[in-house]
């Protein structure tokens, strides 16, 4: 039985998106010239679900029941494999998995195996204010690689990738490469004060970051996403 990935996505409706270009980009690099060659699919753009974030930072109703509901009925479509295109909804994979029925990929348990095949042993963290409230990474990256050191960026700096993240999803990621609101700037300065803070790398814990941000010394989530997904095609 061929393997099909659902992925409940819309959060953000740009970072699903972008997923989707970087699977098709990677087939049509590696030889693919036909529909046919590609991977097979189902996305729910799930916009309607409430914030991941704002749950967790106790500003908003829990998003969990929607996903458990989406998540049945990608299963119903005929998914093999779940993933959540949001970082922050990983707070209760185990939940929702459970409830589903169907293996979910840990997008969070995969990079912190990334982060512990790099060697690096201090990892700046750029999240959503719930992620970072609820310390998602610290509990898969000290169960991974304990010895690693985590800091997450100063206040001033954490409203910065708040709205960063907020500017994906407006017109604000179209202005120019110079402008102050442009995401592309606010998260390379960032990453330059982890950097700066003693970070060896920095991870772009938030899928929505790739959107318009992607760098060097930079553990892309969305990009660790992509080759699981793939690699669960490849290994039908």
């Amino acid at each position: 039985m061929n393997e099909i990935v659902g992925v409940i996505g819309g959060n953000g409706v740009a970072a699903t998106n972008k997923l989707c270009e970087l699977i098709e980009s990677e087939y049509t690099k590696n030889g693919a010239y036909r529909d046919s060659h590609h991977q097979e699919m189902i996305i729910w753009q799930a916009t309607q679900a409430p914030s991941r974030s704002m749950y967790l930072e106790g500003k908003g109703e829990s998003f969990i029941p929607d996903y458990i509901h989406i998540g049945k009925k990608l299963k119903a479509c005929g998914a093999t494999k779940i993933c959540m295109c949001c970082n922050t909804a990983h707070y209760a994979i185990n939940e929702i998995e459970k409830q589903v029925g169907v293996e979910f990929i840990n997008l969070i348990e995969l990079v912190a195996k990334e982060v512990q095949a790099t060697g690096r042993m201090k990892v700046g963290i750029m999240a959503s204010d719930g992620c970072v409230k609820k310390r998602l990474y610290d509990y898969y990256l000290n169960k991974i690689c304990p010895e690693v050191s985590i800091i997450y960026p100063n206040e001033e700096n954490q409203k910065k990738v708040t709205k960063g993240i907020c500017n994906i999803k407006n017109l604000n990621r179209f202005v120019s490469e110079d402008n102050h609101e442009r995401p592309k700037k606010i998260f390379l300065d960032v990453k330059e004060h982890l950097l700066n803070s003693g970070a060896d790398i920095v991870i772009a814990g938030c899928t929505d970051i790739r959107v318009d941000y992607c760098d060097t010394n930079v553990i892309d989530s969305l990009e660790i996403l992509k080759k699981a997904i793939m690699e669960i095609a490849n290994h039908e």
